[in-house]
């Protein structure tokens, strides 16, 4: 009966772990026709250092891009609201491209 208990115990707490991750990921929003080839993710630049442009989500999630990724014609400064295109499938690293909103 112990060992039935201890299992228990070990399954819900694996289920409770698996909840607790999958809340915490940053919301995907598809906006636009490219959507069947990128997830887009917005962000407010919190922070400009240098060339490095820091943003944050809604949900929390932080971002740190450089300026290479921006078209050179667009003035980006803090507090504006951009939307952060990612590869489909590499969304932690396939940074594509950066707009503003």
């Amino acid at each position: 009966m112990i060992k039935r208990v201890i299992v228990l115990a070990i399954l819900i707490t694996i289920l409770f772990v698996l909840f607790i991750v999958k809340s915490q990921t940053s919301p995907v929003i598809n906006q636009s026709n490219d959507s069947s080839e990128y997830k887009l993710v917005d962000y407010k630049i919190t922070e400009i250092i240098d060339n490095q442009y820091y943003g944050k989500s809604e949900d929390g999630t932080k971002i740190v891009f450089s300026a290479e990724i921006i078209d050179s014609s667009v003035k980006i400064t803090v507090g504006d609201m951009v939307t952060v295109y990612f590869e489909k499938d590499n969304v932690g690293k396939g940074l594509v491209k950066v707009e503003k909103k």
